[in-house]
C-alpha cells in the first residue's frame, strides 16, 4: 500500500465520519472494530482489509473505490440532523420531554446545507399546514438552525412562539412603524399577518430559521 493512497484514505474517512457528526466510538460500534482502530486508520498509520473497507462504504454510503482513488467520482458527502415528529405552517406544537432513543435522523448532502454544513444547532421536520405553501407545501421536509432574536435577518422564514402559538412565517423588523411583522406566503387567504409591536417584543420567541426546504411530491 503506497503512502499516497493510505494518505487518501485516512483524510476521506476522517472527513466523512466529522460530517456526518459521528465519533470514533460510534463508527467502531457500528463496523465492529474498536476505536484504536479507527484512530490508526484516521492517522494514516493502518489501512483496513477488504471486509472492513466494504462496512465503511457501507455504513457512509460510498463506493469503495471513492477511499483510494483520487479521481473517484463526487459523492454526495451527507449530515446527520435530528428529526422531531412535526411542524405546522399554521399553528404547531413542538414536542417537549421527546426520549433520545426516540429522535429519528435523516441524511442530507452537505451541499444542501452550505455553509451551515458543520452547525451543531440544526433540526428538521416535516411541514404539516398550508400557510407557507407557496414555498413548501404541506408534507415537505424543512431543516432549521436554532438561534435567538438577535441573531434574525429581515426576510428570513422563522420558526416562532407568541401568545403561546407556534408558527412559520416571513420575518421583518419595520423600524419606522416600530413592529415586527410576521407574514404567511399561502394560496390560502385566511392565514393573516402576525404583527408584534416592539413594547411585547420580549413576549415573542423566536425559535430557528429556516435555512432548507424540500419540496413533497
Amino acid at each position: 500500500m503506497t503512502n499516497l493512497v493510505q494518505g487518501l484514505f485516512s483524510r476521506r474517512l476522517k472527513r466523512l465520519r466529522e460530517r456526518n457528526k459521528i465519533t470514533m466510538v460510534e463508527l467502531a460500534e457500528a463496523i465492529g472494530m474498536s476505536q484504536a482502530t479507527i484512530s490508526e486508520w484516521e492517522k494514516g498509520n493502518k489501512f483496513p482489509r477488504a471486509g472492513a473497507l466494504q462496512q465503511l462504504a457501507h455504513y457512509f454510503d460510498v463506493p469503495m473505490e471513492y477511499f483510494f482513488k483520487e479521481n473517484a467520482y463526487p459523492i454526495a458527502e451527507t449530515v446527520n440532523i435530528p428529526c422531531l415528529p412535526s411542524i405546522s405552517a399554521g399553528v404547531l406544537s413542538l414536542t417537549d420531554g421527546i426520549e433520545c432513543d426516540e429522535i429519528e435522523f435523516i441524511k442530507l448532502p452537505v451541499s444542501f446545507l452550505g455553509e451551515h454544513s458543520k452547525d451543531e444547532d440544526l433540526i428538521a421536520f416535516k411541514v404539516n399546514g398550508e400557510s407557507m405553501n407557496l414555498l413548501f407545501p404541506d408534507g415537505s421536509p424543512i431543516v432549521a438552525l436554532q438561534i435567538g432574536r438577535d441573531k434574525l435577518e429581515n426576510g428570513d422564514i422563522a420558526v416562532y412562539c407568541f401568545g403561546n402559538e407556534y408558527a412559520v412565517r416571513r420575518y421583518r423588523r419595520i423600524e419606522q412603524q416600530q413592529v415586527i411583522v410576521l407574514s404567511p406566503e399561502s394560496t390560502n387567504k385566511s392565514f393573516h399577518d402576525c404583527i408584534v409591536p416592539f413594547k411585547a417584543e420580549s413576549g415573542l420567541e423566536i425559535i430557528a430559521k429556516i435555512i432548507w426546504y424540500g419540496v413533497s411530491v
